[in-house]
């Protein structure tokens, strides 16, 4: 079944290889590429505009740099399709950002969750969306805990509450399933 992304890419990479067929590689690999830079650049001009239009510009960065930056290393759940990832990454974001204040004076209990989560869960759900030898999670692990601490430092509620909002999403319980 397709979906929205993948259909759009479709037919952006079919136009672009038809026009430029001596510039660009074969139509699967400009496939590739126009899905990727879609399924990653839409939600970052979603969250421009909706920081624009709602006030909350800056907040907004701040959660996305700290969530983004975490979830490049520790993984963590993935929608089934690009849409659904984009609906809940987007809302999450801005429900941190227009929200987040609640949790001012919590940074130390915030962070020391997150702490816990990363140093138990980190790396998550990544084997098949890297090349990093499974080997080498144990850095990944590593990384994300230092990530955690930087956020610590800062003590900052909205970079705190971003690597917990991350830091949640890493534990990949199925119905039934027993974390060993």
């Amino acid at each position: 079944m397709n979906h929205m992304i993948d259909e759009f890419a479709n037919k952006v990479s079919i136009a672009l290889v038809r026009k430029f067929p001596n510039e660009l590689p074969p139509i699967g690999i400009t496939r590739y590429g126009m899905k990727f830079i879609i399924s990653n650049g839409l939600p970052l001009i979603l969250l421009l505009l909706f920081g624009w239009a709602m006030d909350i510009f800056q907040e907004l960065m701040i959660c996305y740099i700290s969530f983004a930056i975490l979830r490049m290393v520790s993984g963590g759940y993935h929608a089934k399709n690009p849409e659904v990832c984009l609906v809940i990454s987007t809302t999450l974001l801005i429900c941190i950002a227009k929200f987040g204040y609640f949790l001012q004076g919590y940074e130390m209990i915030i962070g020391t969750i997150s702490a816990i989560l990363v140093l138990i869960f980190a790396p998550s759900n990544i084997k098949n969306q890297t090349k990093i030898l499974e080997r080498h999670f144990i850095y990944l692990k590593i990384l994300s805990f230092i990530l955690v601490l930087i956020g610590i430092l800062i003590n900052n509620y909205l970079i705190s509450a971003s690597i917990l909002v991350q830091s949640l999403l890493l534990i990949s319980l199925k119905g039934g399933e027993k974390i060993d």
